[in-house]
């Protein structure tokens, strides 16, 4: 991918170091920077623009980093009146200059704030490019020193520069339309299996935490918290069932004039587990009619099952008929027909063998959990987790006709030997992105709703928006090899 999409001229194979493979195809030699996206490196380095936290935090500083391949290292530059605001695709936070009056060791970094101090003039300098704040330009972004290690952070220094000011701006060959990280503030903080249903208007996540977690959002992008599923105490029959439960991977769908919110319990490497379920008229905790009823198990696992309990998520197909899926490890992922009306079982008395088989992996220890399926076009995908729970945790897809499959990945392998395409991937600040859902917004906009992780953090909130390729297949803000799936059309 990178030696297609990285055709550097002659003039930069010149410089003293080797330029590393990257997601662009150079415009040396050009004197008027165009509109477009660019991947910025520093002209001493070689290494490209980046930033701290992958830009998800506002304010979070700006580095130089090595190649990731992936959204967080490119830039769009749009210039008017002779002013370039450069705005990172991954994030959507603009370049800035920290400082209200920027001066010589000025901090660089991003911001979704259109403020003067994202504006940047952005000027030829012998097939380089140097970038000045409009207020100074004997001032421009460098690095303090010749150094390629991330912790020497870009500053403003002045005037006049060696290579360590400089950048080469390298052109992208994508497509106009790419997929964004949604800029979220709030409770983003705890956010494991996050599901969002959106009523009158109102975004409520669904989260995995102690009695389970509702948060609301008007906008999309800040979170409130809304209210707790179970107040302050569980329905008695779940310590029964699993002793020292943990409520796990809530997930609300609306049928039949009422929501159905399925949830599991279970303990860690375990299969004893339970899927339960609860309903509700309504998801504002303000509206009379609000409460919670439960409606108690709706399928158990025990050790030996051909299954595991948990993660349930619900779809309904062409004919009207609604299916859950769930599983995790132990022989895959499961497919079961529900009553709508009722939110259980159609047959109370269904085994492993009146079931779907979804997913499994044929590997030692191969976890593929999280099943989440959507319907569209035609198609029906089928979302899942790949891998434990460390830092090659991710998600992948694949897609059928019918929905009980079978399902296959871009490659045409099926999904019951192993199959799935790539749909996340972590950053190096950006971990173990996993356990997720799929939001379709009232105007036609899907979100890939998900978790990640910092080192030593808590669950955080993340949302992206989702683009089709040309052959259908999702792409999010954190799919690897984005030019191979998106080219310039």
């Amino acid at each position: 991918m990178k030696q297609r999409i990285c055709m550097l001229c002659v003039a930069l194979l010149a410089l003293a170091f080797i330029m590393p493979a990257g997601l662009a195809a150079s415009i040396e030699g050009e004197s008027e920077l165009m509109d477009g996206i660019y991947l910025i490196r520093n002209k001493a380095t070689g290494r490209a623009l980046n930033m701290q936290l992958a830009g998800m935090v506002d304010r979070a500083f700006v580095q130089q980093f090595g190649d990731t391949g992936m959204l967080d290292e490119l830039w769009r530059v749009e210039t008017t009146d002779g002013l370039s605001r450069v705005t990172n695709l991954f994030s959507g936070r603009h370049l800035a200059v920290r400082e209200d009056t920027p001066i010589v060791g000025s901090a660089i970094h991003v911001s979704v704030a259109d403020s003067p101090g994202a504006l940047w003039n952005i000027a030829e300098v012998g097939g380089a490019y140097r970038l000045s704040p409009p207020t100074d330009d004997k001032l421009a972004l460098a690095l303090p020193v010749n150094e390629i290690a991330s912790k020497y952070l870009p500053t403003l220094i002045e005037a006049p520069l060696e290579d360590t000011g400089l950048w080469l701006l390298v052109k992208a060959a994508l497509q106009e339309e790419l997929p964004r990280m949604l800029p979220l503030t709030g409770l983003v903080f705890h956010a494991s299996c996050p599901q969002i249903v959106k009523q009158d208007g109102v975004y409520y996540m669904i989260i995995m935490a102690p009695h389970i977690v509702i948060k609301s959002s008007k906008d999309l992008l800040h979170w409130e918290m809304s209210d707790t599923v179970f107040g302050e105490s569980d329905p008695s029959w779940l310590r029964q069932e699993v002793p020292g439960y943990g409520i796990w991977a809530p997930a609300a769908f609306y049928v039949n004039g009422q929501y159905l919110l399925y949830y599991c319990i279970s303990t860690l490497g375990s299969q004893n587990s339970a899927i339960g379920l609860v309903t509700n008229t309504t998801l504002d905790p303000k509206d009379p009619a609000y409460r919670w009823v439960d409606r108690g198990m709706v399928l158990r696992s025990k050790t030996g099952s051909p299954y595991n309990c948990i993660d349930p998520n619900l779809i309904g197909d062409e004919e009207g008929r609604y299916w859950l899926n769930f599983g995790s490890y132990w022989g895959g992922l499961y497919q079961v027909e529900i009553d709508p009306d009722t939110g259980l079982l159609k047959n109370p008395g269904a085994q492993a063998e009146d079931m779907v088989h979804l997913a499994r992996r044929n590997v030692s220890n191969g976890a593929v959990e999280a099943p989440y399926m959507i319907y569209r076009e035609g198609w029906y995908y089928l979302f899942v987790a790949f891998n434990p729970m460390d830092l090659s945790y991710h998600n992948r897809v694949g897609r059928s006709r019918s929905v009980h499959g079978p399902f296959v990945d871009r490659d045409g392998r099926e999904m019951t030997k192993g199959g799935g395409s790539v749909v996340t991937k972590g950053l190096f600040e950006l971990r173990m992105p996993g356990h997720a859902s799929v939001f379709l917004d009232e105007d036609g906009q899907h979100y890939f709703v998900g978790e990640y992780f910092r080192k030593d953090s808590p669950s955080i909130m993340m949302i992206s928006t989702i683009v089709w390729d040309k052959d259908g297949w999702p792409v999010t803000a954190l799919t690897p090899d984005i030019a191979d799936v998106l080219p310039e059309k």
